[in-house]
């Protein structure tokens, strides 16, 4: 007679992933996965059952993790675990990890994408070339060799380092994390804007420093919209913010056209009073063909590219539990 499949109880405690639950049990035979409708209902679910705890958003506070007595592991969905009480998790002795999520990386890979392309007026160069625009300068092609080349042919202004410049994230969610480390490691200075700062255990992790908006849109050589669009942020960066940023730096919005002041911004950079701006999302989109944005050279446009292949909570919660299986399985 062969052996039960031991089962482990998983919880779940975010609400929205009930149909992702539902996907995804099959391909997990031996975890038992309940799924919270709202926090009142993580709290009734919770019990010393439980073995393992998954998170998005939802609050993991000390008085929860209290219901789980066999409590093993905690997987949070995303790398900022900013509702999560990781100093009850540790006096617990609770294994504790991060499942990097498919969305935001996509996102911030994008914007990187923009600001290297903007820091290498990367549009205006690609045409120059194509057009052969060498031969408004009085020069000719030769033929190249290790030592002897046209550098830099057309001279373009634009062209920098980003190495040593101050990237200003507004919105620090998952997308800004990860964005704060991509820029991290291409020598970036990170400073970030937040309705609520990140812990300073945080802050380290992600090597970012909180700034209000004005001071964040002063010092920032490229700014990065990264935040959701609500009653709140809609209209955010509007004329007056946008005077406030250095005529050498750059906008970069992967978040939602409506944040920003579209008129206000195309005024700006019509008028070279901010450097440039890389765009995937746009007040109406498609972007319409006589929008002004798009007779601009520097301006990189893309068509909401952001979200990369696409991802869905079947992907994410997915991922989860395939590490959380891991973990409870030795």
């Amino acid at each position: 007679m062969a052996n039960a499949v031991e089962t482990h109880r998983v919880l779940v405690a975010d609400a929205g992933y009930k149909a992702a639950i539902t996907d995804l049990s099959g391909e997990f035979p031996n975890l038992d996965i309940l799924g919270a409708s709202d926090a009142a209902d993580a709290a009734a679910l919770a019990s010393d059952k439980i073995v393992g705890l998954i998170a998005d958003t939802a609050p993991i506070d000390e008085n929860l993790l209290g219901k789980m007595s066999n409590l093993r592991a905690v997987l949070k969905l995303g790398r900022s675990y900013f509702n999560i009480d990781v100093d009850a998790l540790r006096r617990r002795g609770t294994h504790f990890g991060c499942v990097p999520r498919k969305g935001p990386n996509c996102v911030a890979e994008l914007a990187l994408t923009l600001i290297m392309a903007l820091s290498k007026d990367l549009i205006v160069g690609n045409e120059a070339v194509a057009v052969g625009a060498y031969r408004y300068r009085g020069i000719k092609p030769e033929l190249t060799s290790q030592r002897k080349i046209a550098f830099h042919w057309m001279k373009n202004e634009r062209v920098h380092e980003v190495t040593g410049k101050t990237l200003g994230i507004i919105g620090m969610g998952e997308i800004g994390c990860e964005l704060a480390r991509r820029a991290s490691v291409m020598g970036m200075r990170n400073i970030y804007y937040k309705r609520k700062p990140l812990s300073a255990e945080l802050e380290g992790i992600f090597d970012a420093g909180y700034r209000d908006l004005d001071d964040l849109l002063r010092e920032s050589d490229y700014v990065c919209v990264a935040t959701p669009h609500t009653a709140e942020t809609e209209g955010m960066i509007g004329a007056g913010q946008i005077a406030l940023m250095k005529e050498s730096a750059y906008l970069v919005n992967i978040a939602r056209g409506g944040i920003i002041d579209e008129d206000a911004m195309i005024a700006a950079l019509s008028e070279n009073r901010i450097a440039g701006a890389g765009l995937d999302v746009f007040a109406y989109e498609p972007l319409p063909p006589e929008s002004p944005l798009c007779a601009l050279d520097n301006v990189i446009l893309c068509p909401h590219i952001g979200g990369g292949t696409g991802t869905n909570r079947v992907i994410e919660l997915g991922a989860a539990l395939q590490e959380m299986n891991r973990i409870l399985t030795g």
